[in-house]
């Protein structure tokens, strides 16, 4: 196996003359995560990210899949945006590097690299994001409290290093996208991750990342962490039921590849289509296109939209960052 890693951050900035840092917070250093303050940047930490995904639609019914990343070390900084327009079933991506950190604010974030910015905190976002074609400008808000996953919000991973972790897992998301001359309004959903910790050695190995967004107003997150021999070494997740969330252990969650795909790009093949079991419930989710890999130099990972049906409908956003 050939990592394929999000991460690849650590070695672009490496360029810019980074360290991707050896220590990361600990529990005695930082046990809890506590929200609006944890909003902010974290200057201690060797990696940290804020991250949205997200469904929109105009009232005709033309669905865009959406990210937008902001990675930060203290020698650097990267913005990720990418949009997948379902019909005509395109996929683009923007990666800009700058060897600046992003700066700190007080129980938020304020966040801008090369024309794409991020504002907000505590569940009220502003984002503006452009690749060549297509330009997003974005109000989110939440009405529903942060997810802290793996429970109290904090992990060691078995393969080495930690993350601190929450998510906003249902973001109303209102705005526009410019699109081909035209301006056109646009309603949905989002997602917000937020991580920092000791993440380097991690984003080697790889992962796979499901956020499924399902109709009747659960979310479900699944993450499978690959060792270096390509074996999923730690498996964890979240069930939340209109606020009721239950934390996942691995004899809850079964993830079973349907295919893969082999990037023309890259010459990276990553599992394609997947079948979800969770507490008893099986989630099929299927990418609503099958090229969606962001292959800049430095990251190389497969993000994109997906639809889900099975046992409940949705839609879903999957992060694959392992390059078989």
């Amino acid at each position: 196996m050939r990592p394929a890693s999000t991460l690849a951050l650590a070695l672009a900035l490496a360029a810019c003359g980074s360290g991707n840092g050896s220590n990361g917070p600990s529990r005695a250093q930082h046990a809890t995560i506590s929200l609006p303050a944890d909003d902010a940047l974290h200057a201690s930490a060797p990696l940290e990210w804020l991250y949205w995904t997200g469904h929109l639609h105009t009232d005709t019914g033309r669905w865009f899949g959406f990210e937008e990343v902001f990675f930060n070390e203290a020698v650097g900084s990267m913005a990720h945006v990418a949009v997948t327009d379902v019909d005509p079933a395109t996929f683009e991506f923007a990666v800009s590097v700058s060897a600046r950190a992003l700066h700190a604010s007080a129980n938020g974030f304020d966040l801008a690299l090369a024309g794409q910015t991020a504002a907000g905190g505590g569940g009220n976002d502003t984002l503006h994001g452009a690749t060549a074609t297509h330009t997003l400008d974005l109000a989110l808000t939440t009405s529903e409290p942060a997810v802290l996953q793996f429970g109290n919000g904090y992990t060691d991973f078995v393969t080495g290093g930690n993350t601190y972790y929450y998510s906003r897992e249902r973001l109303t998301a209102a705005g526009t996208v410019a699109v081909g001359g035209e301006v056109l309004a646009v309603t949905g959903t989002a997602w917000f991750d937020h991580q920092w910790g000791n993440l380097a050695n991690v984003g080697v190995l790889g992962w796979e990342w499901f956020a499924l967004q399902l109709d009747d107003d659960r979310e479900v997150m699944v993450f499978q962490l690959y060792d270096a021999a390509g074996r999923v070494a730690q498996v964890a997740g979240t069930y939340d039921d209109h606020g009721n969330v239950t934390v996942l252990a691995a004899g809850d969650i079964t993830v079973t590849a349907q295919g893969t795909w082999t990037s023309p790009h890259t010459g990276c093949s990553y599992s394609s289509g997947w079948t979800l079991g969770v507490l008893g419930q099986s989630y099929t989710v299927t990418p609503v296109l099958l090229d969606q890999e962001l292959h800049a130099t430095g990251p190389m990972y497969w993000e994109g939209a997906a639809t889900v049906t099975g046992d409940a409908t949705g839609r879903a956003y999957v992060e694959l960052t392992t390059c078989m």
